[in-house]
């Protein structure tokens, strides 16, 4: 049964989620150099990134973002751990990051 409300939808992160696209590198612990990714959103506590590989939940990741044309995001090097990854319709994988350090790169 589904059930609906009258009352408006509420956001419930603590953060907003900005929608940008720019490079990012990527590595696991067991990576031998850097990976390139896309960013697709990001907030205060996590990103979400594109990429061609598949990684398991809790996988450790080192990020460094490049900063957009548009400036949206500056440079920033950061660690954090993977909380989601699906397969999306590029045939390529969103993985989802919560963010655990974050630094000026």
């Amino acid at each position: 049964m589904t059930s609906f409300s009258d009352k408006p939808f509420r956001e419930k992160r603590l953060f907003p989620r900005i929608v940008t696209q720019c490079q990012v590198l990527y590595r696991t612990p067991e990576s031998k150099g850097w990976n390139v990714a896309r960013l697709v959103d990001f907030s205060a506590i996590g990103m979400r990134i594109e990429c061609d590989e598949l990684l398991l939940l809790e996988t450790p990741l080192f990020l460094q973002v490049k900063p957009c044309e548009d400036k949206v995001i500056p440079a920033i090097s950061a660690e954090g751990r993977v909380v989601r990854c699906e397969p999306n319709a590029n045939l390529r994988y969103e993985i989802a990051c919560k963010l655990t350090k974050v630094s000026p790169a």
